[in-house]
């Protein structure tokens, strides 16, 4: 079935009649923005809006044939020759691609090394560590020198730069193999139509809107298309939409258009029966499966170990920080006491002790006085208390544990992208999903609801609003 002669919206205004043909000094004058176009093929528009004469008109049907001038219309826009497709010089894809896009996804985003690393410092415990390495260090050094007050802090620092080498390393290596996967599911090759009857094959990422693209079963649809000639077509849209039903698609005209007929052809979705001819309508970001692969890119979340060893860190941390306070208070309690005459010089237990034979008085106005050294110790002893109460070890061993296990996990071919993800799979008892395989999160949300002879439908919502309008009599 293909389009014959028809009327043809030109890119002065008006129709004339006559075959689609490409304009010559016409390039950046485009009727319809990205964004008009676009619309044609969006999810929100692939459903019944039929009437009472009608019933089974789509909505994109009724905006391609009323709204834009039909398919020829729109190719006329695009100076697209229904035969020959675009014109095939440089100036006029360059110019496609500044108005309309790149039909090229935006890749998942590859951290360097550098910010691997410094994600590690996101978790708290992790940053306890280290600040108990440098308090460490200048606690020892001051204590009992260079280099033997080294070791505490030394062995914590060694400890820290195992968890952060491990994780890392894991991690970036795992980025690497994810973008390599993403760019080789990427690569297709489509036929089209440039300049001349014969077709010619590039690279789909090398399409733009206006493009006149032969397809046949098996292949993916690699943009947003309304489809022109055609037989026997069918598409699967399931990655897009779940749904594992095929949907028969043919070129829409005056004759076809309010009876349920369907051109749109999604990107990502699959031809599983015919063949035929499609104009491209939208690329890469612009199309319905990159605007969802935009809305369904979401900050990681804390695993639930995460989320207790970052209680866990809080925990010990507000501990310690008690324990080293009352140390604190005790000390300076005593060196009051002993200002007050209640205790001997220098007399350092309370309950037992004795006066130091050459000791001298407190006294804050000499700077030389023992006063100011004790008080010192009483805040390194605090600070010491701090440091003890933090398990070093801890984070160290989950891991290398899991670490051991994502490494077991891929060499089952399973790419684990972030190392605290294996534990989460570990974790997991049930995996939900729908009867496609999509994974989903067990919840059901009512779309619409029926009550004193109306439905009522949920705002912002996709499902098939042909049967009832919001707000409109179910037995209309």
């Amino acid at each position: 079935m293909s389009l014959g002669k028809d009327k043809y919206y030109t890119a002065e205004g008006g129709f004339e009649e006559g075959e689609a043909l490409n304009t010559q000094g016409k390039y950046g004058k485009y009727v319809y923005n990205k964004e008009e176009l676009a619309e044609i093929c969006n999810l929100d528009n692939h459903h019944v809006a039929g009437n009472n004469s009608f019933p089974e008109m789509r909505l994109s049907s009724q905006l391609i044939m009323e709204k834009y001038g039909g398919p020829n219309g729109i190719m006329s826009a695009l100076y697209t020759n229904i035969k020959t497709g675009i014109d095939n010089t440089d100036e006029d894809k360059k110019d496609r691609i500044r108005i309309y896009g790149e039909n090229k996804f935006a890749p998942p985003k590859i951290k360097g090394i550098m910010e691997l690393i410094m994600e590690n410092f996101e978790d708290t415990i992790n940053r306890v560590l280290l600040g108990a390495a440098v308090v460490s260090l200048i606690i020892g050094i001051y204590q009992e020198g260079f280099p033997k007050g080294l070791i505490e802090g030394t062995s914590i620092m060694i400890a820290l730069c195992i968890i952060i080498t491990v994780t890392s390393v894991n991690n970036y290596v795992s980025e690497k193999r994810l973008a390599e996967l993403v760019a080789l599911s990427n690569v297709q090759e489509v036929a089209v139509l440039r300049g001349d009857d014969k077709a010619q094959t590039i690279d789909a990422t090398d399409l733009v809107v206006g493009d006149l693209v032969k397809f046949s079963m098996g292949e993916k649809v690699p943009a947003d298309m309304i489809m022109v000639d055609g037989q026997d077509v069918s598409t699967n849209e399931s990655e897009l939409t779940g749904e594992p039903d095929s949907l028969e698609k043919m070129p829409v005209t005056q004759d076809n258009y309010k009876h349920g007929a369907m051109c749109t052809l999604l990107a990502k979705s699959l031809v599983d029966g015919g063949i035929g001819k499609a104009i491209v309508m939208a690329v890469g970001p612009a199309t319905v499966a990159g605007v969802i692969t935009e809305k369904t890119q979401t900050t990681g979340q804390m695993t639930l170990l995460q989320s207790k060893l970052d209680k866990m860190a809080g925990k010990i941390g507000n501990i310690g920080l008690a324990c080293a306070c009352a140390t604190i208070l005790s000390c300076v309690i005593r060196i009051l006491i002993e200002m007050l005459g209640g205790l001997p010089c220098a007399c350092q237990n309370i309950f037992v002790c004795q006066k130091v034979e050459g000791c001298s008085a407190y006294d804050f106005s000499s700077a030389s006085n023992r006063v100011y050294k004790e008080l010192l110790e009483s805040v390194i002893i605090g600070i010491t208390v701090v440091v003890v109460a933090i398990p070093e070890g801890l984070p160290l061993a989950v891991t290398i544990s899991l670490s051991f296990s994502s490494a077991k996990m891929q060499k089952l071919n399973n790419l684990v992208r972030k190392i605290a993800s294996s534990e989460t799979m570990g974790g997991a008892t049930h995996i939900c999903s729908d009867k496609t395989g999509t994974l989903t999160e067990n919840k059901m949300t009512v779309m619409g609801a029926f009550a004193i002879e109306k439905v009522v439908m949920a705002e912002g919502d996709s499902i098939d609003t042909g049967l009832a309008k919001k707000g409109e009599s179910a037995f209309q």
